[in-house]
């Protein structure tokens, strides 16, 4: 069974043509669709909220199949998906298993939290590893304590080597992995094991947000954590994009895990996106969902935050080595790629005269996509049309600035001591991507507070790209891949829909 639920979006109408087919018009994003009765059918029944197993058995198909018809149109941003209720009531057996390494205090509320999980007790079990603490005998007394099991590593072995050993003493179905600087919410385990109903599902991650609240850098944190994967539910198999869920929470089949030889031991970052990847190479699905939250204990000092975000660029190098699939996707979209050219271009000359070229390309694109629609019948408001078209415009600029600003702002500024120009194109793309991300991330703090935050951990986290390419004798990752925007589509024709 495949325990996930689709819902139209408001914006999204269906029409019936002349001819008897059927249009699915989206204002935001813009998209129009030529679809089959029955898939016309789906998404109608999808209007108020339904399961695909519901769909599956009032039209006579497969799960697989309604499913494959509805991420078709979630890719699209007709749908969106959640979690269904339908075999919420799944609860296989879990082994947790919490590595930690001189965190005694902590440890006590982890394990605390999960003595208050709202899950059948006789269910689950936890191992704690010490993976060489200064004091092993604090963490054997709080572990005692709560009755977890203890494995202890005669020496410091890293967090690969901790859950891979634990894996190995575990009796569950499930492995849950948690570090012992998180908390979890009593609705952990409930909230994560229906997926697995899903015999496709081969791991399932949770939320993880801060623990902090006070200080700017908390405040920072909780819109910016790596460690947070957002709002809103992603699934993925096999593919060339980067999506992986973190190990702080982290769920995933004991025998697939097993499989694949657990995690990486000579990665000490990094290895928990080098698994994901190799799970989902193996075909099986990778679920991020916002539910089954763990509050985390992030460094509560800027020098060790930004030490971390380096760390985690380090990696890059050898992920890309080892993953030759997987690449930096650039789409490829000339309009609006020539309106953040003409823009960059009035930026570094310091040449206002060139802004109102920055207006031609959305213009023309504008109207070619408004008399497309025409000509198929299709009315949408002309001022939406602009709209998603300048929508469109700004999203690629903001694409563009945010990958400048994450991975070239150091190498930018270097050749700013010979071209002055290059300067203000920096501070500009700094600024541009940064107020986006506010004005979405809504932070708890003044802009230039965030704008320093965001300005010092980009350059911190590009430091350790630059760093582990020099390691690894390449910078691979570099190297972008250019593939076709779908962005604000039009006219797109629908396939392997079930026509019963």
């Amino acid at each position: 069974m495949i325990p996930l639920e689709y819902r139209l979006r408001e914006s999204v109408r269906l029409r019936r043509t002349a001819e008897g087919s059927w249009l699915v018009v989206s204002e935001e994003p813009l998209v129009v669709l030529a679809v089959n009765a029955a898939a016309a059918r789906i998404l109608e029944r999808t209007r108020e909220g339904a399961s695909v197993a519901e769909m599956a058995q009032e039209i006579a198909v497969p799960d697989e199949q309604i499913f494959a018809v509805c991420e078709q149109f979630r890719r699209r941003g007709i749908l969106d998906v959640t979690r269904s209720m339908h075999g919420s009531d799944h609860a296989p057996s879990v082994t947790v298993i919490i590595p930690t390494r001189d965190r005694a205090g902590d440890l006590g509320q982890c394990l605390g939290a999960l003595a208050r999980l709202d899950y059948p007790r006789d269910q689950f079990e936890v191992i704690v590893v010490d993976d060489g603490s200064a004091d092993p005998e604090a963490v054997a007394s709080v572990t005692a304590r709560h009755s977890a099991r203890l494995l202890v590593n005669g020496s410091n072995r890293g967090p690969s080597h901790s859950r891979n050993r634990a894996a190995g003493e575990a009796n569950g179905e499930i492995l849950a992995f948690v570090d012992s600087d998180c908390v979890a919410g009593p609705s952990w385990l409930r909230e994560l094991t229906p997926y697995f109903a899903w015999e496709s599902v081969g791991a399932v991650g949770g939320r993880t947000i801060g623990y902090f609240t006070d200080t700017l850098l908390d405040r920072y944190e909780e819109v910016a954590s790596p460690l947070d994967m957002g709002p809103h539910l992603i699934l993925s198999a096999e593919g060339t994009d980067t999506f992986y869920v973190p190990t702080c929470n982290f769920l995933v089949r004991r025998s697939l895990y097993g499989t694949l030889d657990g995690l990486r031991e000579d990665l000490r970052v990094g290895e928990d996106v080098d698994f994901c990847w190799r799970l989902r190479a193996s075909g099986a699905y990778l679920i991020y969902t916002p539910e089954g939250t763990v509050r985390h204990r992030h460094r509560g000092r800027l020098r060790a935050m930004l030490r971390r975000r380096a760390e985690y660029g380090t990696s890059e190098a050898t992920l890309h080595s080892l993953h030759r699939d997987k690449e930096k996707r650039f789409p490829l979209a000339p309009a609006p790629l020539a309106t953040a050219v003409a823009f960059s271009a009035a930026v570094i000359g310091r040449k206002p005269r060139l802004l109102p070229l920055c207006l031609m390309p959305p213009l023309v694109d504008g109207v070619r996509r408004f008399l497309r629609l025409r000509r198929n019948g299709v009315g949408v408001p002309v001022e939406r049309v602009c709209y998603s078209v300048l929508r469109g415009h700004l999203s690629l600029l903001y694409f563009i600035y945010f990958h400048l600003v994450r991975y070239y702002l150091l190498p930018l500024s270097g050749v700013s001591l010979f071209v002055p120009g290059v300067r203000r194109l920096i501070l500009v793309a700094a600024l541009y991507s940064s107020a986006v991300d506010y004005s979405a991330k809504r932070p708890r703090m003044g802009f230039l507070a965030y704008l320093a935050f965001y300005t010092a951990e980009h350059s911190a986290y590009q430091l350790g790209v630059i760093a582990g390419s020099i390691r690894a004798g390449t910078f691979r990752s570099y190297l972008p891949t250019v593939q076709r925007n779908r962005l604000c589509a039009v006219s797109l024709p629908a396939q392997n829909l079930p026509r019963r």
